[in-house]
């Protein structure tokens, strides 16, 4: 398997963790939207409680973050290496379907809230689980990469390497 020399700088590797925590923090947070949502939409203020505020707000930020982050990846050094490894061609997919994903997902249920668009929160829902399914898969690779492979693609991650 091919391995790139690339190591992330700080901001990455801070960026990278804030973002996958608050992304399953709202994930795990979401229990009970649906009906937030339904009397948010009936003009309801039952539908504001913490838990629904706290979820928006993290979406929010989570967007902000993500559009930093790219920004960020942009202005970093990087290696680019042409591969023809079917396995570097699926990761470089998902990471850029990761990307994609990290923004629409909180951007489709900003708009479904915010402009009280009904079918919005059903794409927000649906892209969250796929990207929580790219997630898994994403976790799962860089397992592998540790304990299979051992070639320290995950340390780069905790700034190790």
């Amino acid at each position: 398997m091919h391995t790139t020399k690339r190591s992330y700088n700080t901001a990455q590797i801070l960026l990278h963790w804030v973002i996958a925590a608050l992304i399953i923090f709202n994930y795990f947070v979401s229990d009970g939207m649906g009906r937030a949502f339904r009397q948010h939409l009936d003009d309801n203020n039952a539908g504001y409680n913490l838990v629904s505020s706290l979820h928006a707000y993290v979406g929010l930020a989570i967007i902000a973050l993500v559009v930093i982050r790219i920004i960020v990846r942009f202005m970093s050094k990087k290696t680019k290496t042409a591969s023809t490894n079917l396995f570097d061609r699926v990761s470089r997919i998902v990471h850029e379907c990761l990307y994609l994903l990290m923004f629409l997902v909180p951007v489709f249920g900003a708009i479904s809230w915010y402009l009280g668009i009904h079918f919005m929160g059903d794409v927000h829902e649906i892209a969250m689980n796929i990207m929580m399914t790219l997630v898994l898969l994403h976790a799962a690779a860089a397992l592998f990469h540790q304990y299979v492979l051992k070639d320290g693609t995950l340390l780069k991650m905790f700034g190790q390497k």
